[in-house]
């Protein structure tokens, strides 16, 4: 009998505070032009960072709708239940006790190259996963995957956030799925306070 190779899967791991549409053109860019199985969005539970986040599972169920569309993509809860402070060095070492089997890659922004200073043991990290870096317009991108030049749209989720607290749809509208705008419309997520 032949042994299978690992499963090669990509982690996207962020605050998804609300998923916006480069989430999901960074996620099908990473499916249909690199080695990759399956992406596994990985919501935030506790910012390291001290971002303020809506409740973790509306960032959750906003992620299934983000992704309702999108072949081979799973939403992943282990930052809940890891508890705390989310780190990404913690989340990949857990998920790889959890799943031997697979291949680990993490999938960046170019701007987060900027942060990596910031985050615990980034060069432990680099040890443990394949990186995959998705431009984005104003950043360098110090890395690449291929080579390939992708720059995706510079959409900024606090932009989002602000125009949601007036409850401003419209000016938003291209920029969050479908979906996720009317569960965030449903819920009455964002709006500002009275």
């Amino acid at each position: 009998m032949t042994k299978t190779s690992p499963r090669n899967v990509a982690l996207f791991g962020g605050s998804f505070n609300p998923p916006h549409i480069c989430h999901t053109l960074a996620t099908l860019w990473v499916l249909q032009t690199q080695p990759i199985d399956e992406v596994w969005w990985i919501p935030t539970f506790e910012h390291a960072f001290s971002k303020d986040l809506v409740d973790f599972s509306d960032r959750m169920e906003m992620c299934k709708e983000a992704t309702s569309d999108l072949q081979n993509v799973r939403i992943n809860s282990i930052e809940k239940e890891l508890g705390g402070e989310s780190r990404t060095i913690d989340t990949v070492q857990a998920l790889r006790g959890e799943h031997p089997d697979r291949a680990f890659w993490l999938m960046v922004g170019a701007d987060i190259l900027e942060e990596t200073s910031r985050w615990k043991d980034w060069d432990g990290l680099m040890e443990l996963v394949h990186l995959i870096v998705v431009g984005r317009r104003g950043y360098d991108r110090l890395e690449t995957t291929a080579g390939v030049d992708l720059e995706l749209p510079d959409i900024s989720s606090t932009i989002i956030r602000d125009a949601l607290s007036q409850s401003d749809y419209e000016s938003i509208q291209a920029w969050i799925p479908r979906r996720v705008l009317d569960y965030i419309s449903r819920h009455r997520l964002y709006l500002g306070k009275d």
